[in-house]
């Protein structure tokens, strides 16, 4: 079982925190289309562009509410009260036409799914008694707690997991999802997924876990029970038990240096191919990066965001690098970057680099970050150079793709036609 698609997507994140808010102050308040409505106008604008998957917001009804400090919110899917697909970000129809137009372009989709946890307090359809076995408090979780870990839902509970797989199976066969990424993954098994995804009536084209746990001294994590405490071991371990990827918060960490040279240390570039594949590398997210700036939450999340300076940069890495790279939906398309995007990913693909690729590092002789990549025949197809006094590999080969001052992409003159 692996779900870890061709090796050659590349994926678009297509939301971020600020889009849509309880109280109607996100940025597309006022809008007469929905999030759905408005992805779908584009579509043909992501194909261009060169994404195979979109990554889609929490598909399930959220109305929660949450204020703190003068801001509020509540509403982005991340504390769903049922699993009525008519949210915030459109109906279950939109959702079915947004993902036919994407498949009509060769596009697969996947959704973001919350089974950690949930609105507890405000449960309309799904009345699980509350305390109570399908809950941590009055059940038992198998993962670390959400928070406080008041509506973390027990995964072992039979109702809880049977109608999770119900939900799954409305969103493959009737909406026609591709896949899953998984959020807050070391607050339950990873058996847990295993299950579902065997358990679910059509096969998952791409499966993604968001493992982000650093800390070696969580007991309830059930990958330090299994990996122990590194936090690589754990990630790798949890990709391959998975049976799809995991995020590469390692080279994450990395880009918050904001030193090219740093960046060859990210899963992604590890010796094994094996390892290589099961990495989705990304620059920011909805929770870490920032957002278009709403009234209700100033410029979003920012629990951890790139350094704006760097962002290019980082772009230029993960998307001639191996592994599988992400694009945070702001980073294109509010944040200036869409043509360099563009240009990078074409040189990624007229390269054929793939997820698995092997890399030769230049780096001990150069400043910054410098490498030569291969596609999936061995083939060295692909140079780059980031923040780096390398001027390239020389002659039969040509510049794909270049920001001055900061980065440079080559790829054999035969190819850049």
């Amino acid at each position: 079982m692996k779900t870890r698609g061709n090796g050659r997507d590349i994926i678009l994140q297509a939301f971020h925190w600020n889009l849509v808010k309880t109280q109607g102050t996100g940025t597309i308040d006022g809008r007469a289309e929905s999030w759905y409505r408005i992805l779908f106008d584009m579509a043909d604008d992501l194909a261009e562009i060169g994404f195979t998957i979109v990554y889609l917001p929490p598909p399930w009804r959220d109305d929660s509410r949450w204020e703190s400090e003068g801001r509020h919110g509540g509403g982005e899917g991340y504390f769903w009260h049922d699993f009525d697909l008519n949210s915030r970000y459109g109906t279950k129809r939109e959702l079915i036409d947004l993902v036919d137009a994407l498949h009509n372009r060769g596009i697969r989709v996947i959704v973001d799914l919350v089974t950690n946890h949930r609105d507890g307090a405000r449960m309309t359809d799904d009345q699980w008694e509350y305390p109570g076995e399908c809950w941590n408090i009055g059940g038992f979780d198998d993962g670390g707690a959400f928070m406080d870990g008041r509506y973390d839902l027990n995964l072992g509970e039979v109702r809880v997991y049977t109608r999770i797989k119900k939900a799954m199976n409305e969103l493959l066969n009737e909406c026609g999802v591709d896949g899953w990424r998984w959020d807050y993954v070391w607050g339950y098994a990873v058996d847990d997924v295993v299950s579902w995804i065997k358990s679910t009536e059509k096969t998952e084209y791409f499966s993604v876990g968001e493992y982000w746990q650093s800390s070696p001294h969580m007991t309830n994590d059930p990958m330090i029970r299994k990996y122990g405490p590194d936090e690589r071991d754990r990630i790798i371990g949890w990709a391959r038990d998975s049976g799809g990827c995991a995020f590469d918060i390692i080279l994450k960490r990395e880009i918050q240096t904001a030193n090219p040279a740093n960046l060859k240390y990210g899963l992604n570039a590890r010796p094994s191919p094996d390892e290589r594949e099961l990495v989705v590398t990304f620059v920011d997210n909805h929770d870490m990066g920032a957002s278009p700036y709403s009234p209700a939450n100033g410029w979003g999340q920012q629990c951890w965001p790139c350094p704006p300076y760097f962002k290019s940069m980082a772009y230029a890495y993960i998307l001639t690098m191996p592994g599988t790279p992400c694009v945070y939906w702001p980073d294109c398309f509010d944040w200036g970057l869409k043509e360099e995007i563009r240009r990078l990913i074409a040189a990624r693909k007229k390269a054929g680099i793939v997820a698995r690729s092997g890399w030769t590092d230049l780096t001990n002789r150069h400043t910054g970050f410098a490498g030569i990549v291969q596609n999936e025949n061995g083939e060295e197809t692909l140079a780059v150079s980031i923040g780096s006094d390398y001027a390239g590999p020389g002659a039969g080969w040509s510049v794909a793709a270049e920001k001055r001052g900061e980065w440079t992409v080559w790829i054999p003159k035969k190819l850049n036609c």
